[in-house]
C-alpha cells in the first residue's frame, strides 16, 4: 500500500506546530483508506463514516503528540481507526427517539434507505456479506489482523507495528484466524 514518503511526513509534523491547516494533506492522503478499511470491518455506511470522522477528529486533537520515529502516520491512523472501531462495539446497538427526534422520523426513514442502498451497493455479494459475517464473529485480535492483511493489503511487519506485536505473532494470529474462519465456513461458500 502506499505512504506518504517519510521525508513529507517529518515535513507535515513540522509544519503543523505552526500552521494547523497542514493536517488537511494527512486527511486527504488516508482517509479513503480509513473509510474503506472501516466499511469493510462494519459493513454498514453509517457507522463507517461516523468512525472515521472519529478517528480523524481524534488525529488532528493528538497530532500534536506524535513524534517521528520512523514509524509512519499511517500506522497510527489505523492504531486509532482500530480503537474506535473497538469503541463502537462496545456499544449499545439501539437508540430510542426523544420527542424533539420523532418529527424527523420521514428524514430518518430517508436517510436509512438511502444508507441501506448504500450498503446494497457496496456489499450486495451475499458471498461477501457471509465472509463479513464469520470474520465479525471472530476474536476482535483476529478480525483486525485478518482485516489489515486481506482487505488492506498490509505486510506483516506493518501489521506488527499497528497492533505492538511480534511479525511471528502477527502469522500465527493470522493462521489461527483463517482456521477458524474454515470452521466456519462451507468449503464452497468463499
Amino acid at each position: 500500500m502506499e505512504d506518504l514518503s517519510p521525508k513529507v511526513q517529518q515535513e507535515i509534523l513540522k509544519e503543523f506546530k505552526h500552521n494547523k491547516d497542514v493536517f488537511e494533506k494527512v486527511y486527504n492522503f488516508y482517509y479513503e483508506r480509513i473509510l474503506k478499511y472501516l466499511l469493510k470491518r462494519t459493513i454498514s455506511a453509517e457507522s463507517a463514516y461516523d468512525l472515521t470522522a472519529e478517528t480523524f477528529m481524534k488525529a488532528f486533537d493528538n497530532f500534536h503528540k506524535f513524534k517521528w520515529t520512523g514509524v509512519s502516520i499511517k500506522v497510527w491512523l489505523y492504531r486509532i481507526a482500530i480503537n474506535q472501531l473497538k469503541n463502537y462495539r462496545r456499544k449499545p446497538k439501539s437508540t430510542v427517539l426523544t420527542q424533539e427526534m420523532e418529527g424527523l422520523e420521514q428524514m430518518r426513514t430517508e436517510v436509512k434507505e438511502e444508507l441501506e442502498e448504500i450498503d446494497k451497493t457496496l456489499f450486495g455479494d451475499k458471498k461477501l456479506t457471509k465472509l463479513s459475517d464469520a470474520i465479525a464473529t471472530l476474536n476482535p485480535k483476529y478480525q483486525n489482523v485478518i482485516g489489515l492483511h486481506y482487505f488492506e493489503k498490509m505486510s506483516h511487519e506493518e501489521i506488527a507495528k499497528i497492533i505492538n506485536r511480534s511479525t511471528s505473532a502477527v502469522k500465527s494470529m493470522i493462521h489461527r484466524a483463517l482456521e477458524n474462519l474454515r470452521q466456519l465456513l462451507p468449503a464452497n461458500t468463499i
